[in-house]
């Protein structure tokens, strides 16, 4: 993202397809007054706090598979039967 020079914040949302369960998901956006700030790696992470509340920890890795490459996210209170299979882009 540095190299873009995009500098905004990487908000954990909830993601809803219609069809599946919800999924956790990342994409660039502002800070909210009041939204919950991390920052680690010089990336800031922010995230609403009923989200915070309904999905607990979050822990972002990356995977580099055959078939999938992308961030993998899992919540301490995991908001379908599928949490942590799918990988995220940070949409932007």
């Amino acid at each position: 993202m540095a190299d873009k020079g995009i500098q905004k914040p990487v908000r954990i949302d909830l993601n809803f397809s219609g069809c599946c369960d919800s999924s956790l998901c990342l994409c660039l956006d502002t800070i909210l007054e009041t939204d919950l700030t991390l920052e680690s790696d010089g990336l800031i992470f922010v995230i609403n706090p009923q989200t915070y509340e309904l999905v607990g920890e979050v822990t972002i890795s990356y995977v580099d598979e055959m078939k999938r490459k992308g961030f993998r996210l899992t919540s301490s209170k995991p908001v379908g039967e599928w949490d942590g299979f799918g990988v995220s882009d940070i949409k932007l």
